[in-house]
């Protein structure tokens, strides 16, 4: 009999050893930067040696690590070839699909049991970075893209939301003493807090005393632990308003700019689970109102 740990732990593991980061290997796998550290901490308890060294400038292999990495990923890479040719063999197809992160976190993956019973012969493969073997790319923008099929799967509608338990509060005195938590997109602001406030009619200075974070992501989680309020795309805390981890503040809803593109290349465009995929979409989206 084989003695060998989690699988699950020696995939996560093997992700975040690929990017070097619990919260990259997090959003390529779809799951909570928690997840990651709890599995990786099972597989270290297993082994009985660390794998990684952790400091302030971030994380690093230690040579247990970078002894055992090379091994694992020879054996997934045997496990996938052998996997790929008996799907093949019948009549499996590959969709390769890259996501954008917080998109893949809080609106793909709720719905992939759905797209699992629309498509049950297709592997899907996610990316949370276009690759050259994309047939789909669902990305974050303005416009379409030239020179291939883009379309507009949903566009952005922002409302104030934060912890329920600030409800009893008055939303002037919350939007003057919490902390704006402002989400980042090419390093700078999106312009989220200055169109929200101007459509309310409030003073642009409560955007001022604000917290930055790269992600959507991660304004979501802040503002769901009351570290403040954050104006959020509702098409993204679907889940959130529902459970009552997540409350809106206010009525005032603004569109756009930015919203959800579907591109595909012209090369994938006619491909029958390609359209399939797309028209699963389109359903998705609907379904939400």
């Amino acid at each position: 009999m084989r003695r060998l740990p989690s699988l699950i732990a020696l995939r996560f593991f093997e992700e975040t050893a690929r990017h070097m980061s619990f919260n990259r290997a997090a959003s390529a796998l779809c799951v909570t930067q928690g997840a990651v550290s709890r599995q990786i901490k099972l597989l270290e308890e297993s082994l009985g040696a660390k794998l990684f060294e952790r400091d302030h400038k971030g994380i690093r292999l230690t040579p247990v690590g970078v002894q055992f990495l090379p091994c694992l990923s020879d054996a997934f890479d045997t496990i996938e070839r052998g996997f790929r040719q008996i799907t093949a063999a019948k009549g499996r197809r590959r969709l390769v699909v890259a996501v954008p992160p917080t998109f893949a976190t809080q609106w793909f993956s709720p719905r992939l049991g759905s797209l699992a019973d629309e498509m049950p012969d297709v592997e899907l493969s996610i990316r949370t970075e276009p690759t050259t073997d994309c047939h789909c790319n669902i990305r974050f923008g303005r416009h379409a893209l030239a020179d291939t099929h883009s379309e507009l799967l949903m566009t952005e509608r922002h409302v104030l939301v934060g912890a329920p338990r600030l409800l009893g509060e008055p939303l002037d005195r919350l939007l003057e003493h919490m902390p704006a938590l402002h989400v980042l997109h090419n390093d700078a602001r999106l312009d989220l807090w200055p169109n929200w406030l101007a459509t309310a009619g409030l003073p642009a200075r409560y955007a001022e005393n604000g917290i930055e974070f790269s992600t959507l992501e991660q304004a979501i989680r802040a503002a769901r632990k009351g570290a403040g309020l954050a104006i959020v795309d509702r098409n993204m805390i679907v889940e959130e308003l529902t459970d009552g981890s997540l409350a809106r503040f206010s009525d005032v809803e603004v569109a756009g700019p930015f919203g959800y593109w579907l591109d595909v290349a012209p090369q994938h465009a006619a491909l029958e689970y390609v359209q399939a995929f797309a028209a699963w979409l389109r359903e998705e989206v609907l379904k939400m109102g």
